[in-house]
């Protein structure tokens, strides 16, 4: 495996990201929620304006979420280890509820 070129680097990219979001871990894992509640139902798709609900597509999301955390153990700052400890648990509720059977009145 070839190190990454300097042109790889986003630190590097100069003009390149100008109007991006820095590429930061929080930024990756509030798109991963953000994908999720789509999937869920729970917020509207941006382009489109229209909620629709995908089960399986929010699991993959729930699931990469947890991916994310085994493979960034012992290598995340506490306020990023607890956000990201704290958005799995915030899908992984809804998606008890989307997924629980009918509730008694």
């Amino acid at each position: 495996m070839t190190p990454a070129s300097q042109e790889d680097d986003p630190a590097d990219a100069g003009e390149a990201g100008a109007g991006q979001p820095p590429p930061t871990f929080e930024f990756l894992a509030h798109t991963l929620f953000t994908q999720a509640l789509m999937a869920l139902g729970r917020i509207p798709n941006p382009i489109t304006k229209k909620s629709h609900r995908n089960l399986p597509t929010a699991r993959h999301f729930i699931d990469t979420l947890a991916m994310l955390e085994r493979k960034t153990a012992g290598n995340l700052t506490e306020d990023e280890r607890r956000m990201l400890e704290e958005i799995q648990h915030q899908l992984r509720m809804m998606y008890m509820a989307e997924t629980a059977g009918p509730q008694s009145p």
